[in-house]
């Protein structure tokens, strides 16, 4: 089975429930390639702790590509305990373009601008300045000192490495609270996503995870 990662390339990990819903999503590392779809892989971690998990254990093996977001299911073989712990994990299903919602969050600030959305009337209004709590290539959480009706159609500006994006979402959420800076907390999920727009902010995500995995926070 031709499983198109290689050694060192980084991976999301996502747990799966006995009747196969996400359970958790963790990060980890391609370590060495056995061939046909047999790789061993770093043990995986969420919030800079290691997640043991148990032979026998299927999971998703969640990667990304500048055309799209990719995965495959595995199950986990072996475990290896020592100075550097890693798992062994065999692919279970050929490689899809993956179409989950809930990718990793990263957890940053980014200035977001966030305007009504009305196509029919080809303008847009109500520019409100927000910060991100996080981003994922799915959707982000949003602090706003505005109330942004649920269900409303926006668009939202921001900047990722100097590069600006201007993406249609959906508001799915907005939360007040009051022991906070800011007045609402704002989730929006992303709306007809071009792949390639997709993978860079996977990529920007991918890299700020390599940053903060360097300095020993994740």
């Amino acid at each position: 089975m031709n499983i198109p990662v290689g050694i060192g390339e980084k991976l999301d990990i996502i747990l799966m429930s006995r009747n196969l819903k996400e359970k958790a999503v963790l990060v980890s590392q391609i370590m060495e390639d056995h061939g046909n779809g047999s790789f061993v892989i770093a043990m995986p971690m969420i919030r800079g702790r290691l997640v043991p998990l148990k032979t026998n254990k299927n999971i998703a093996i969640v990667y990304y590509r500048d055309n799209g977001i990719f995965e495959f299911m595995a199950k986990v073989i072996e475990k290896d305990g020592g100075r550097l712990p890693s798992i062994k994990v065999q692919a279970l299903t050929p490689v899809k373009k993956s179409q989950r919602r809930n990718y990793y969050r990263l957890n940053t600030v980014v200035e977001v601008l966030v305007s009504n959305y009305a196509p029919q009337e080809n303008k847009n209004f109500h520019r409100t300045k927000c910060l991100t709590l996080n981003i994922s290539a799915g959707g982000m959480k949003l602090a706003s000192d505005d109330e942004i009706e649920k269900g409303s159609i926006v668009l939202c500006e921001f900047r990722l490495t100097n590069k600006k994006h201007l993406i249609a979402a959906k508001v799915i959420r907005c939360k007040a609270v009051s022991d906070k800076k800011y007045a609402y907390e704002i989730g929006v999920q992303f709306l007809e996503l071009d792949e390639k727009t997709r993978g860079e902010i996977a990529g920007y995500i991918f890299e700020q995870q390599r940053k903060l995995k360097r300095k020993g926070l994740i």
